[in-house]
């Protein structure tokens, strides 16, 4: 299937969202934060990122753009709990940048999926 990129500073949802996305036969590979991440993407050149919004070090905001500087291709998912923000400001600004699809934490598995399979269409 596809090979998908998921970065997020909480274990605990990195590893929910790889287990989600692995059973409907997808290759993932984790990232803890933004840098780490853009590492994997220009090594592994995914179809379709997820990334957490809030992360220490780089976020996902700034991933965002450099990952739309570098393809305006690739499928982006952007995802958030809200943190310091309210997460409906950062995710509307991370769609205005870019992201295709939006979601606030925690979210339902049927409508995410759906969304993964509408992106990678």
């Amino acid at each position: 299937m596809s090979k998908i990129l998921v970065i997020d500073d909480e274990l605990q949802a990195r590893e929910m969202i790889r287990e989600m996305l692995i059973r409907e036969g997808h290759t993932v590979a984790l990232a803890a934060d933004g840098a780490e991440g853009l590492r994997i993407y220009k090594c592994q050149n995914p179809d379709l990122v997820v990334t957490d919004l809030i992360m220490p070090d780089k976020e996902g905001i700034e991933t965002i753009l450099e990952i739309r500087n570098i393809s305006t291709d690739v499928k982006i998912i952007a995802i958030s709990g809200g943190g310091r923000y309210d997460p409906k400001d950062s995710l509307e600004m991370a769609e205005n940048l870019g992201a295709d699809r939006v979601f606030r934490k925690p979210f339902e598995r049927k409508v995410f999926i759906a969304a993964v399979k509408e992106l990678l269409v």
